[in-house]
């Protein structure tokens, strides 16, 4: 877990690093995205029959499961990608290549290839006896997916971040049949694309009043300068931070969060506060800046 979670603190860094190059002045910057070709890199050895008979029988003897690639799935698991990225609050995802002069001298954009290394389905049989002591045979399958998805400076075609995705036998459901089985898998890598570049690419504001007090020490509620042109919406949760400058750097220190009850303008919302209300407030009334950021 340790590796995972450096893996994608160092992701987050790289990404920050080429951000400035489409300016971070407007930090809630929106991306116009198209979304490009994935290839698909059968497993070596899994080609010839020999391979084949040879890796399911290994299966069977190492974990009492069977394995098969399903690569008729490719154009499956590359629509649940651009599901996914049209999912993400500051994207604008076009299925297919920019066209002709869509793109305006420097506009904040990526275009998104990627190499699918793994489709395939994992099966397992269980017998059992029902109360009249036959026996009953059942088997059950289980989606793999893994894929890697590269955002690209749309200008000189240079990767800009690149994330994979894995999808385990830990993940996904046992199903009653390999296309159900697929089917959550694929719905499973959409919901982990969105959850993934919407962390990268957070929605930035600011808490510009406080709202209703509970026993004049716990904020119960703020209004944040963030509404529906920006993407927000009701239920959307953010962390508050406190902020200072050392050596010319923004330190934050997360005090709180927050949950978006009602959206009251293009840029306002009403929020509740959900955690450290009496933080919040002791930060408002010293008058320190508090930023908010979604989850």
């Amino acid at each position: 877990m340790k590796a995972i979670k450096t893996i994608s603190i160092l992701s987050i860094l790289m990404l920050w690093a080429f951000l400035p190059a489409y300016g971070q002045k407007e930090k809630n910057t929106v991306f116009k995205i198209s979304v490009g070709d994935f290839i698909y890199n059968s497993p070596e050895g899994e080609n010839s029959t020999a391979g084949k008979v040879l890796k399911s029988v290994t299966d069977i003897l190492l974990t009492g499961n069977s394995s098969k690639h399903q690569p008729q799935y490719a154009d499956a698991v590359r629509a649940s990608i651009v599901t996914g990225l049209s999912r993400i609050v500051r994207f604008r995802t076009v299925d297919g290549d920019f066209l002709p002069d869509e793109l305006a001298e420097g506009e904040p954009a990526f275009c998104v290839d990627g190499v699918i290394a793994n489709i395939s389905t994992v099966t397992k049989t269980e017998t059992t006896t029902n109360s009249k002591k036959e026996k009953i045979t059942n088997t059950y399958y289980r989606g793999l997916v893994s894929v890697t998805v590269n955002l690209k400076n749309p200008v000189t075609g240079t990767i800009d971040n690149s994330q994979t995705f894995n999808l385990s036998e830990s993940d996904a459901s046992w199903m009653g049949s390999e296309e159900k089985a697929m089917s959550n898998t694929l719905e499973w890598l959409t919901n982990r694309v969105a959850s993934c570049y919407n962390r990268l690419f957070p929605l930035h504001a600011s808490i510009i009043e406080g709202g209703e007090v509970k026993k004049e020490k716990k904020m119960k509620t703020a209004y944040i300068d963030l509404g529906a042109a920006d993407g927000a919406y009701e239920g959307q949760s953010f962390n508050v931070y406190t902020v200072k400058t050392i050596a010319g750097k923004e330190a934050r220190t997360e005090i709180g969060r927050l949950r978006i009850e009602e959206l009251l303008g293009d840029d306002i919302s009403l929020c509740k506060v959900t955690k450290g209300s009496e933080q919040v407030k002791e930060a408002l009334d010293k008058g320190q800046t508090l930023v908010v950021i979604s989850r």
